[in-house]
């Protein structure tokens, strides 16, 4: 069987804290470039919350620094943020604020989708 590099969206919707599904997504996603995939990390629902600068969960940093050296793409669901109140100016700088067509998009330019 060959290998194929695929593009790959981690979808993160759940809540960073109580639980370590949240987590496991960001080092899902570090973990596809070292099997040469390209993921997207797509934050939606309760998953934004970890996108908050205020955020002191050191894996979550650790992971967020190493999938940015790989040139990895942040995006969080512009009505997800604005349902659960969180400002632009709270979120992480590197973090593209996707409309629903944003959201649409990559959820049909990948060809697997990961959910946590």
């Amino acid at each position: 069987m060959e290998f194929t590099e695929r593009k790959v969206l981690i979808l993160v919707n759940s809540r960073p804290y109580g639980k370590i599904v949240n987590f496991e997504g960001w080092r899902a996603a570090v973990g596809m470039f070292g099997m040469d995939h390209e993921p997207t990390l797509l934050f939606m629902g309760d998953g934004v919350y970890s996108l908050l600068k205020t955020a002191n969960v050191v894996p979550f940093r650790m992971f967020k620094a190493t999938y940015l050296d790989f040139d990895g793409r942040i995006l969080a669901s512009k009505k997800s943020l604005e349902d659960r109140g969180i400002g632009l100016d709270e979120i992480f700088e590197e973090v593209v604020v996707a409309d629903e067509s944003a959201v649409s998009e990559a959820l049909t330019e990948n060809e697997v989708i990961v959910t946590f």
